[in-house]
């Protein structure tokens, strides 16, 4: 699957991302969940992964890759627990969201 500019998705239809995090807030309430807001110069997308606080690696100024289907959620683009992938320093590791 190619790369697609976060200005291109398409809700509802499956996307792989690559951009750099440029926020990160964990929530506890009313559930746990981590939002992780994705930019790659055309537009951003918030990655929220559920039932986690906080995922190792993931900071202000992250690159990765994100796979999975967004939409739409009060007028903001999510994707639900997407498939990532670091690619600081020339590394690259998948984890599963």
């Amino acid at each position: 699957m190619s790369t697609t500019a976060i200005s291109a998705v398409v809700p509802r239809r499956p996307a792989m991302l690559a951009g750099q995090v440029v926020a990160v807030a964990a929530q506890v309430r009313p559930w746990v969940r981590l939002n992780v807001e994705l930019s790659d110069g055309t537009g951003t997308i918030t990655l929220r992964f559920m039932g986690r606080a906080a995922i190792p690696g993931i900071r202000h100024g992250s690159r990765l890759h994100a796979q999975g289907t967004p939409r739409v959620e009060e007028g903001v683009l999510v994707m639900l627990n997407p498939l990532y992938e670091f690619t600081d320093e020339g590394h690259a590791w998948l984890h599963l969201g």
